[in-house]
């Protein structure tokens, strides 16, 4: 513990609130284009039109509150790490631990979730929440700032959560190709799936996933496009 050291607020990265956005944004158009599609049954493929637009309405309704929870928890939610304390603030509370009364920390390596205890007290995060600088420098903060022997999964985290401690400029992960080929299969499916007559609905499904594949294409090409203009100067300064 160093109490010379000053506050530091960390909150969550950029990427929850985007990604909470394009949530209530799309869930909110497909919900009402599907709902509206199912009550006026305009290709007649709905045996129950008004039973299907509240199924679809209640739905992506859902999913769209989960969008707003995405935006809420970026604005109130965050960790603050002090030189005497650990503040968690989530979005409808929130939990203090000083230092000196921390008796067991947890890492977890599989979900990246880190568990502070006191006797009275305890609260958990997940470093993944947090951009790449922040997650590099709470694990030092936590590491360095409590006594070792309080502190358990160590190694482990270490061992499956290595990206923290890479460089920044990594080539995006063959993973995520993947991810955007069967993102794009499953939207030809279910774009077929309605030009075959299925029904109205699986156009706006088709449509939901073909929006997502394209977005995440462009953050690959993206980050595959930054990490070539910058390996030239790296040849250079070499």
């Amino acid at each position: 513990m160093n109490v010379s050291q000053p506050v530091r607020f960390y909150r969550l990265r950029p990427f929850y609130l985007y990604l909470g956005i394009a949530s209530v944004s799309l869930f909110s158009l497909a919900g009402i284009g599907a709902a509206l599609a199912a009550f006026y049954n305009l290709d007649g493929s709905f045996r129950y039109p008004v039973f299907s637009a509240f199924l679809f309405g209640g739905f992506f309704l859902g999913c769209s509150l989960l969008g707003l929870w995405c935006i809420l928890s970026y604005y109130r939610e965050r960790l603050e790490i002090s030189g005497f304390r650990l503040i968690k603030h989530d979005v409808f509370r929130t939990t203090e631990i000083p230092f000196d009364e921390v008796t067991h920390l947890q890492w977890f390596s599989l979900t990246g979730a880190i568990v502070v205890e006191s006797p009275f007290k305890k609260f958990k995060f997940h470093i993944d929440n947090y951009s790449k600088a922040e997650q590099i420098e709470i694990t030092n903060r936590l590491r360095h700032d409590l006594d070792r022997d309080m502190q358990d999964g160590w190694d482990k985290f270490q061992k499956f959560n290595a990206s923290i401690f890479e460089p920044a400029d990594q080539s995006p992960r063959p993973e995520s190709v993947v991810f955007v080929c069967l993102l794009f299969l499953f939207a030809c499916i279910f774009t077929y799936a309605w030009w075959a007559g299925r029904g109205v609905h699986f156009l706006f499904i088709g449509l939901i996933n073909f929006a997502v594949a394209l977005w995440w294409f462009s953050d690959f090409r993206k980050k595959t496009d930054k990490l070539k203009t910058k390996q030239p100067g790296k040849e250079t300064a070499a």
